[in-house]
């Protein structure tokens, strides 16, 4: 089982964003590609990782 980070938005879309630099910041893309966007291994890490990204409202989707 992994988490993913998304937006709240009726229309889902997908954070992507580079694991080992988040100051690069993210992009957010429509379709869910599993290769662009990192898999975390739980809510937890998911959560730090969207703080980090600076993102204020974010849903956790598992897989």
């Amino acid at each position: 089982m992994s988490f993913i980070l998304a937006t709240t938005e009726k229309i889902v879309r997908w954070y992507v964003y580079d694991i080992t630099d988040t100051k690069k910041g993210f992009e957010l893309i429509n379709n869910l590609d599993l290769m662009k966007v990192p898999l975390l291994a739980d809510k937890e890490t998911a959560k730090i990782y969207a703080k980090m990204l600076g993102l204020k409202t974010w849903r956790y989707v598992k897989l």
